[in-house]
């Protein structure tokens, strides 16, 4: 399963059970199960984490799948709790 996949679960499990999660958590989630930047170095949580949270929800807008785009959107927040999809 490759990282696009892997949030795109983890936020339509998120959204499901009506809970979010914060981008420092996914880069926790993200490293525990050995996904790497695209350097080759763990996740922090910070513009990396993001950026792969928005990459996700765009992928999900092109292959049709708004539901799924709308779950990953409900479900990662930024530490003020706006959405985590958004570009600053």
């Amino acid at each position: 399963m490759d990282k696009k996949e892997y949030i795109r679960r983890l936020g339509c499990f998120l959204t499901d059970n009506g809970m979010t999660m914060d981008g420092p958590n996914l880069a926790e989630h993200l490293n525990w199960n050995n996904f790497r930047t695209s350097y080759g170095t763990e996740y922090v949580g910070k513009r990396g984490t993001y950026t792969l949270i928005h990459a996700t929800y765009d992928w999900l807008v092109s292959i049709g799948e708004q539901a799924d785009a709308d779950k990953v959107a409900e479900a990662f927040r930024k530490s003020d709790n706006t959405y985590a999809y958004h570009k600053s």
